[in-house]
């Protein structure tokens, strides 16, 4: 964040000068590394905030769209600052980590079977994945899974 806020500041004002420190050896490493979820973007994948049921049961699923048209733009600016030799290769601060949304309890599994549906609809997520197999499940998120007894409990699965 403080990196793009310092582009854009020097976009607009060539003549300004300013100083940043990176306490690491390189950037993203810390708060915006991709497993530590903290300064990420977020693609409204699997946050199950960004969507909301409706009375009727159904899924509005309007805030995660826009909030992924929004990381969309923040991509398409990060390729601008690379092409202009602003920012590192992609792989120097992109890391793709896999989303996932885990329930339990029927009333949460109907809600994140709505949700996949409403979703996967979309073009944007469209290779979302749902799953009640707890095999699969063990492959996507073994340590949640690891020594867990009892009926399955739905994942949700999106990179």
């Amino acid at each position: 964040m403080s990196t793009t806020l310092g582009v854009l500041l020097k976009q607009l004002d060539p003549s300004m000068t300013m100083l940043m420190v990176e306490r690491l050896g390189s950037v993203a490493k810390e708060s915006t590394d991709g497993w530590n979820n903290a300064g990420t973007g977020h693609a409204a994948y699997c946050e199950l905030n960004y969507t909301s049921e409706n009375k009727d049961g159904s899924v509005n699923i309007d805030k995660a769209v826009t909030i992924n048209a929004a990381f969309e733009i923040s991509l398409q600016f990060w390729s601008y600052l690379v092409e202009q030799g602003l920012m590192p290769a992609p792989q120097e601060f992109i890391h793709r980590v896999p989303h996932q949304s885990f329930v339990w309890g029927e009333r949460n599994v109907k809600m994140l079977k709505a949700r996949h549906a409403a979703m996967s609809a979309h073009p944007a997520f469209r290779e979302m994945q749902y799953t009640e197999d707890r095999e699969k499940m063990r492959e996507w998120m073994p340590l949640i899974m690891n020594n867990r007894e009892g009926d399955g409990a739905p994942c949700c699965n999106s990179s």
